[in-house]
């Protein structure tokens, strides 16, 4: 009896033991992999997929980054430390500069220069009020404190030695404009983004057919910057139009939809590990820290498990998109938006 009883135990503790295992949660970038390789067509993943974080591991997303379309001029300006080299070479060319070049310098100038016509609601706090608020907001015993201080230092000096140049509007846009007719994917993005207008009902935003078609043939050219750029004004919410997705034609859900253009763009290049800028704004001022890639902020910190699903299958529609520039998955439907719900996505610079 006493062998059959601890037989017994024995295996209640194996059993346990397995459903630990099992309950154990995985790689975060390899749960999604085996839900995509699992379905060949739109699919539902568990909404698992958002409870799991492994800080200390790099998704493949970030490592392919490296390897994708961005330019060592993009890379360059995406990972300074300091803008001002790239901002004296960008400078010194003159009218030799590319289209990409003329919209890396109009990049420099719109975040670190003095803009003389340029209205502002109110004038920005400086460097040393701004880290001393960060200081008092965080207390001394968050084991996050010291890297947040170093992050905003490291990046309010991105502009160090470039604060005294001046620019206009004028100048700015002139840049812009010269980008795009040069070929820039990223300068056509950002003159394809419909402007958002005040009108007698308050802002509103619209679309034109041309504006729609110029954004797809930005995502197109698969410039990871263009596709980010491109892929956040298709997920905004228009007064004059419904964006719809998949075979049954539904309402795109704006979070999920802008999401999901991200992590394609990472897919195509752009910088979304440690380097990010938006995921070290996210630790500096939210205390999100433990994500390494912009692919792990996403499921772990910033949507619902409902969103976690729509984004994986709006993913795969814009996969198809991007490599097949085919937009069956993707219509612009001309009617009056009267869902009441209304997401606008910033795009500047």
């Amino acid at each position: 009896m006493k062998i059959l009883v601890a037989l017994a135990l024995a295996l209640a503790a194996l059993a346990i033991a397995a459903i630990v295992y099992r309950a154990e949660p995985d790689n975060l970038d390899q749960r999604i992999r085996a839900e995509q390789a699992k379905q060949a067509s739109v699919s539902r993943p568990s909404p698992s997929v958002v409870l799991s974080i492994n800080p200390g591991q790099s998704s493949s997303i970030a490592r392919a980054a490296n390897a994708g379309n961005r330019s060592p001029m993009a890379q360059e300006f995406a990972t300074a430390k300091s803008l001002k080299p790239l901002y004296d070479r960008l400078a010194a060319q003159g009218s030799a500069l590319s289209g990409e070049g003329k919209f890396l310098l109009y990049k420099i100038l719109a975040t670190c220069g003095k803009v003389a016509d340029m209205k502002t609601p109110r004038p920005g706090k400086d460097r040393a009020t701004q880290r001393r608020e960060l200081e008092a907001m965080i207390p001394e015993a968050n084991p996050d404190r010291a890297r947040r201080l170093a992050l905003f230092d490291q990046v309010s000096a991105r502009c160090d030695g470039l604060e005294g140049i001046a620019t206009s509007k004028a100048e700015l846009d002139k840049l812009l404009a010269d980008a795009a007719r040069d070929g820039d994917a990223k300068a056509q993005a950002r003159l394809a983004v419909p402007p958002m207008v005040n009108g007698p009902k308050g802002t509103q935003l619209t679309i034109t057919d041309d504006q729609f078609h110029a954004l797809q043939a930005a995502i197109a050219s698969r410039d990871p910057e263009a596709i980010a750029i491109a892929g956040t004004a298709l997920s905004n919410t228009y007064d004059d139009a419904v964006l719809r997705i998949g075979p049954n034609a539904d309402e795109l859900q704006s979070r999920a939809s802008m999401e999901a253009w991200r992590l394609i763009a990472c897919e195509y290049g752009l910088e979304c590990g440690a380097d990010n800028l938006a995921l070290q704004q996210d630790c500096i001022n939210r205390g999100q820290c433990a994500a390494s890639t912009v692919q792990d902020q996403v499921f772990y910190y910033g949507v619902s498990p409902y969103e976690a699903q729509l984004i994986d299958q709006y993913r795969q529609l814009y996969r198809n998109a991007v490599a097949n520039n085919d937009w069956s998955g993707l219509t612009l439907s001309r009617q009056p938006n009267t869902s009441g719900s209304r997401w606008i996505y910033n795009t500047w610079p």
